[in-house]
């Protein structure tokens, strides 16, 4: 599939000049590289301080990296095409960065004025009936709620219909009811021609929102993949939970054991834990066992890892590779 962005071994350096001469150096990234994929939502995380913002504002173009490569729609980001392509780009900072004393109208012919857009108070009316602030376009932007507010701001990011769009934190500070509202609105930005690329710490959002991710912690990349290949990266086995309506015979348990496509199965009161390799080709060969066996089966059902559980491991992972090294 054609790449929308590929980033190859970014690093960016900050200084602080209190710090002592030798450490002086911090490196908000260090030789990361990934790919993100056309139409995709792509999500980038990673605890608060792991160089998400950093990352995003170096592949917008905003932040100029100490080296690396950067390809946007297969061209290669520099400071003579910097411009030409941010007109496939549109940003959402953490930050809405509205102007509180203009209307949302206003608000959006602002920004728009930027990118001769053709026809632009139509398009602002198209937008505003997209984000439903349409009924509000004559509103002072400081007025409007914390949900409402975002709203505006990714308006402002696809009002010249780019290509690619960048979400920093695109829920942060917002009540449930708001998150979810705008979660579904991202969701309804994405098409085959337009990639999406999130930047959270929020694991549900990621989970909910996300194709892949790629998980950052001090600027460096330790995992990529689809929840499910994550998954099967940091445990060995896939595992399947069976409930029966009767105590577990002694019989059954005993056939389970020569079964040579189960690793191993764990029994608590009713229900069994199958672990194997391949839950999807074992489960109906375990079914069919259990059937033989005169077990009254009740439900059936895949363990399946969340982000959350993902993360979890890999930073305890991580912790405990640094201690044995240290």
């Amino acid at each position: 599939m054609e790449s929308a962005i590929k980033v190859e071994n970014l690093s960016k350096v900050f200084y602080n000049k209190k710090a002592s001469e030798d450490n002086r150096e911090i490196w908000a990234l260090n030789n990361v590289s990934f790919e993100v994929k056309k139409g995709e939502i792509f999500g980038l995380l990673g605890p608060n301080g792991a160089g998400k913002t950093t990352a995003i504002r170096c592949i917008a173009g905003i932040l100029k990296p100490a080296s690396g490569t950067i390809f946007i729609k297969g061209q290669q980001l520099n400071q003579f095409i910097a411009h030409k392509l941010r007109k496939h780009i549109g940003f959402l900072t953490e930050n809405h960065g509205n102007y509180e004393n203009l209307s949302v109208f206003e608000n959006l012919s602002f920004f728009g004025g930027f990118y001769n857009i053709k026809e632009i108070e139509k398009r602002i009316v198209e937008v505003l009936k997209i984000i439903e602030l349409y009924g509000r376009k004559d509103m002072k932007a400081g007025k409007l709620s914390k949900g409402q507010r975002q709203r505006l701001a990714i308006a402002r990011a696809i009002l010249h219909e780019p290509d690619i769009l960048f979400f920093d934190e695109p829920t942060s500070g917002l009540d449930p009811i708001a998150a979810v509202n705008v979660r579904e609105l991202i969701l309804t930005l994405k098409g085959k021609h337009r990639t999406i690329f999130i930047n959270s710490h929020n694991l549900e959002e990621v989970q909910k929102l996300c194709d892949r991710v790629a998980i950052l912690d001090l600027g460096k990349i330790k995992r990529i993949g689809t929840p499910k290949e994550l998954s099967r990266e940091l445990w060995d086995a896939q595992e399947m939970v069976c409930t029966l309506k009767n105590p577990i015979t002694p019989q059954i348990q005993e056939r389970l054991a020569k079964l040579d496509y189960i690793k191993k199965f764990r029994i608590e009161n009713n229900k069994i834990h199958f672990f194997s390799d391949d839950i999807d080709e074992s489960t109906p060969l375990i079914v069919r066992e259990l059937v033989k066996l005169n077990a009254d089966i009740l439900e059936i059902g895949r363990m399946v890892h969340s982000l959350e559980d993902i993360y979890l491991k890999l930073m305890k992972e991580e912790k405990e590779l640094k201690t044995v090294e240290e």
